[in-house]
């Protein structure tokens, strides 16, 4: 012994060990157990007669509470066996009262040289595990509310905004996530015409962790479902449903087909939320789990919540998008040109091409207004704005040039009422214009512009060229006389007017557009207007992020009136 260290005495390693808070158990070399504290009988709930002289796979009761097999095993072939000490090793296993987590650690014990067998302790950390489970899925949920800001609503497309949600929710959440929005209020139907005691649905989004996982009803199908199904259930009661277990996806009232799909899948547990958005519940969507273990709980079902109340906001916004844009494309329509009345003298062509869906409906039009003596009137024009009321201030200017137009007025003058129409719509109106008045006659043009690009002017050559023009103020902006330039039209040539969308893209000067305009004029046909305009807009705006009206119009050789005509 060591001088002036005194030894301890065997009653005091006993009070050691017994008194230990640490559950602790010391087994020999053929495991069979020599001493058990008080602190691992209370935790195990196992009685010291019988632990006493038993292995761990004999002692009365320690199979339910951990796997002795493997304790055996380890304990042999690498703790007594090798020296390998186990550190912090974790034990699952069923425990009276609920499911427990055991931190194991086990170290050999030798004396003189000799291996006398080990010592294990278990600390109870499913606590802990537990409290750091539930901080992980804070964090999670946090992370994905804070991703939905961001990545749920960035177009307004339905499908791609329900895209967005099965993208978020999908693995974090969900082994297969669903959207189905109700068939009816996507044409903007009542929902209750699918038919007394069901549903209708389109499905608009499905993604699966598995992608080889089979799908009852994919993208665009539709979905006829009774009232009693899951899904039915939580649309008509404005709130969610979870089936927990396997059992309850049994019960869910699906069809017997569809649940056994799902049980193939592997799916043990599922919810159903509903997609309401300003108090109209739009569809649900449902989530599933399978090779995640965990069934769905209550927190799951509010997180899921708040990501379909924020995504429904948006779809719905989609939809109500969807709907304006469609009634504006279906009254600017309306208000441009059906047919265009053919003119002696003068070839004309056209295209409208609405925007995409990236934007909004603008107030682009274009005319063709035969007049007295032989002579026509082209107009190209573009309110400011977006939306159902740039068509509707559109459909009045095109309205008040023809009516002008018809009684003989010069273009300055009508560019000039067109102008005080603007302004009575308020300060936030405007608009730009460009009038071509043209005799084939003479071949004498006067063009007039109000803020508006100038027509392009393709010589018999194939030289292009921009007319220039006194450009004018705005419609709108102001009293202003506007000046008409007078140019002569070869026979041959072709003018070109357009609004801006055929040549303008973001972030690039106006000019530049313009130089590619006339590149793209003098390379194009030669023959049928009709082409020339395809490959127009083909080459200039196969995006067209705002309208693109475009009216061409070629000279032609007049008949001769004297020559008589063949009969």
């Amino acid at each position: 012994m060591v001088m002036g260290t005194p030894e301890l005495s065997l009653r005091e390693l006993d009070a050691l060990f017994d008194q230990s808070p640490v559950a602790t158990i010391f087994c020999d070399v053929e495991l069979r157990t020599r001493r058990a504290n008080v602190a691992f009988r209370r935790l195990t709930g196992l009685a010291e007669e019988g632990l006493i002289g038993r292995r761990p796979s004999q002692a009365e009761g320690a199979s339910r509470i951990v796997d002795t097999e493997l304790i055996e095993r380890i304990l042999s072939e690498e703790v007594i066996g090798k020296g390998t000490p186990v550190i912090n090793r974790h034990l699952q296993q069923s425990m009276p009262g609920g499911r427990r987590v055991f931190a194991w650690t086990a170290y050999r014990v030798t004396a003189g040289g000799r291996v006398l067998g080990a010592v294990s302790t278990l600390i109870d950390i499913t606590g802990a595990l537990q409290d750091a489970t539930d901080l992980q899925r804070a964090n999670t949920r946090l992370d994905l509310l804070q991703r939905a800001g961001s990545q749920i609503g960035a177009t307004l497309d339905v499908h791609r905004t329900a895209e967005e949600l099965a993208a978020l929710v999908v693995p974090e959440l969900a082994d297969r996530g669903t959207v189905d929005l109700l068939h009816p209020l996507l044409r903007d139907e009542d929902p209750a015409s699918a038919g007394p005691g069901e549903l209708q649905f389109r499905r608009v989004a499905v993604r699966d962790a598995a992608t080889a996982a089979r799908v009852t009803f994919g993208v665009g199908e539709l979905i006829t479902m009774p009232l009693s199904r899951h899904p039915a259930v939580a649309l008509s009661r404005s709130e969610p449903v979870l089936a927990r277990n396997s059992a309850e996806v049994r019960q869910s009232g699906l069809s017997p087909g569809h649940v056994q799909s799902l049980l193939d899948r592997g799916v043990h547990s599922f919810m159903a939320v509903p997609l309401i958005a300003r108090g109209v519940t739009l569809g649900v969507t449902v989530l599933l789990r399978a090779e995640n273990p965990e069934p769905y709980d209550e927190a799951d079902v509010r997180l899921v919540s708040d990501l379909a109340a924020r995504a429904a906001v948006h779809i719905d916004n989609a939809r109500l998008y969807t709907r304006e844009h469609e009634a504006a494309v279906t009254l600017q329509r309306s208000l441009l040109p059906r047919d265009v009345p053919r003119v002696a003298g003068l070839d004309v062509a056209y295209r409208y091409q609405p925007a995409s869906r990236a934007a909004e409906i603008g107030g682009d039009w274009f005319d063709v207004i035969p007049l007295a003596g032989g002579r026509v009137s082209l107009v190209v024009g573009d309110v400011s704005g977006h939306g159902i009321r740039a068509s509707a201030i559109m459909g009045q200017l095109r309205t008040t040039t023809a009516a002008l137009a018809r009684l003989g007025c010069p273009p300055g003058e009508i560019i000039g009422q067109l102008s005080g129409v603007v302004a009575a719509h308020g300060e936030e109106a405007g608009a730009t214009c460009v009038h071509a008045d043209y005799d084939p006659g003479s071949g004498e043009c006067r063009v007039v512009s109000a803020g508006h690009l100038p027509p392009a002017l393709r010589h018999p050559d194939g030289r292009t060229e921009f007319i220039e023009l006194s450009p004018g103020l705005l419609l709108g902006a102001g009293p202003d006389s506007y000046e008409a330039t007078t140019r002569q039209l070869p026979v041959g040539s072709v003018l070109a007017m357009f609004t801006d969308g055929l040549i303008e893209r973001p972030g690039e000067d106006l000019g530049v557009g313009m130089s590619r305009l006339a590149r793209a004029l003098s390379d194009g046909p030669t023959g049928s207007l009709d082409q020339l305009c395809d490959s127009l807009l083909s080459s200039l705006a196969p995006r067209h992020r705002d309208d693109v009206a475009l009216l061409l119009a070629r000279t032609t050789a007049m008949p001769d009136p004297s020559r008589p005509r063949g009969g």
